[in-house]
């Protein structure tokens, strides 16, 4: 009975534990003999075998006793092969938990990729855990976490395009021409799920048109025919592969480098005329430098002395009155972007979005002295369908920003990554771990510690 007990808790299908010894180290020693109905039969024709060559004794690692490690002892036996016919005259006995040749049992390397995929830990913290070498613990994340990646992709209502850096550009020389041939981008296409929960979709080496393009051809029509909008920044390259793969997708652009770009121009104005007007750059003590947080922040953040303060300032002389219409010009684009759902709480009509868009327009037509804000009217009557999506949908890259920041969490903890492929896999993982747990996590019930009901108000 106990060595049944110590066979259950060893818990590697086939192995029979005749006896354990702790060491004075702390450690466990197990010794254990093969009972398993298929050891004695031949890999090479399939003979059940009755005759013993002899005893090999084995020490295959496995997984640690809490903070202790165990050593397996395997008792195994060679068997004589009874078919004369057969090449093989003797072999060992295996088990499906210890092929032939490992010295790692099979539930050992899948807690090393567990902990790659799973947890988040990097390929030379899991081996060094669990003290195996940097390629094994490798592969045995390549084992879990390639069949994951390659499902195809679910139906996608909203689509996010983002580009991710990664490092440096590798080149190798042609040695025909001499030219340099591009081994490595260092730019990633990503693509996302902005409407479900699958989070990163893929990647693409490369940031061009047709790099977007192939792997948006790779989907199936349906996929392609699913895709209602497509939340991109302002790059008109993302745009021409949107147009070219997915005709019948709408495209927004995010809002937030909308606003972004309104808020650079402001600050291209101000640094222009801080430098015609004192012959330097800003500094503490200028009455516009010292402006300079108060006009990035939205004007319903601003307290009244703070917007008496921009108005009295900016106001003294032609400059400031420069930096002023700027700043208003920023405003009036928000009035536009404002509109949007998340802001209202109502779907807003494309009319009312379109008339504040003409508002800026005839601001910044009437501020024309001010280069930097014709360039940003410009720009924005460029986008303004984009635009006029974005605030009626709602859609924006904001979940596309947040996995990208997964991205360069998971290449800082590698110290880099030199092999695009490599650095794809570990990105795609970490990109859909949490959606992986919550698929298969269980509700649990809630329990109060000091009885007292929980009160909604």
């Amino acid at each position: 009975m106990v060595q049944d007990t110590a066979t259950a808790l060893l818990g590697v299908e086939g192995l029979q534990v005749t006896e354990a010894e702790p060491e004075a180290d702390g450690s466990l020693t197990v010794w254990a003999v093969t009972d398993h109905p298929g050891a004695a039969v031949c890999p090479g024709c399939g003979t059940r075998s009755g005759a013993v060559h002899e005893y090999v004794l084995t020490r295959p690692r496995d997984l640690r006793r809490g903070m202790d490690e165990v050593s397996v002892c395997w008792l195994k036996r060679r068997w004589k092969c009874g078919n004369g016919e057969c090449g093989r005259k003797t072999f060992t006995e295996s088990l499906p938990a210890v092929p032939p040749g490992c010295r790692l049992t099979l539930r050992l390397r899948g807690l090393a990729g567990a902990e790659v995929a799973e947890r988040g830990c990097t390929v030379a913290e899991a081996a060094r855990w669990q003290r195996m070498s940097w390629p094994v613990a490798h592969q045995a994340f390549i084992a879990r976490a390639d069949p994951v990646l390659a499902r195809p992709p679910g139906l996608v209502r909203h689509l996010g395009i983002d580009e991710h850096r990664r490092g440096r550009p590798r080149w190798r020389a042609d040695e025909d021409t001499g030219e340099y041939v591009l081994l490595a981008d260092r730019w990633h296409t990503c693509f996302f799920d902005l409407s479900g929960d699958q989070g990163l979709l893929g990647q693409v080496e490369g940031r061009t048109a047709d790099d977007a393009a192939y792997w948006l051809a790779q989907a199936s029509p349906a996929w392609r025919d699913h895709v209602q909008v497509v939340a991109i920044d302002m790059c008109s390259i993302y745009k021409s592969a949107v147009r070219r793969m997915l005709p019948r997708a709408r495209v927004a652009v995010d809002l937030f480098h909308v606003v972004q770009l309104a808020v650079k121009a402001t600050g291209d104005v101000r640094r222009r005329v801080v430098r015609g007007k004192y012959g330097r750059r800003g500094r503490s003590g200028d009455p516009e430098y010292g402006l300079k947080g108060l006009l990035v922040r939205n004007l319903e953040h601003l307290r009244p002395e703070q917007f008496a303060k921009i108005m009295d300032v900016l106001g003294r002389d032609t400059g400031g009155q420069e930096i002023l219409a700027a700043w208003i010009g920023k405003e009036k684009l928000r009035d536009a972007l404002n509109l949007r759902a998340a802001v209202t709480g109502s779907t807003p009509c494309e009319r009312h979005v379109r008339d504040r868009l003409f508002r800026f327009y005839d601001w910044c037509a009437a501020n024309d002295d001010i280069p930097e804000l014709l360039t940003l009217a410009r720009t924005i009557s460029r986008w303004e369908d984009e635009i006029v999506t974005a605030a009626l949908t709602g859609v924006s890259n904001a979940r596309s920003e947040s996995l990208n920041r997964i991205a360069k969490l998971e290449a800082r903890l590698a110290y880099s990554f030199r092999n695009p492929a490599n650095q794809r896999r570990r990105v795609r993982m970490a990109c859909t771990r949490g959606t992986r747990r919550s698929q298969n996590a269980t509700a649990r019930r809630s329990r109060l510690v000091t009885g007292r009901k929980h009160d909604p108000g």
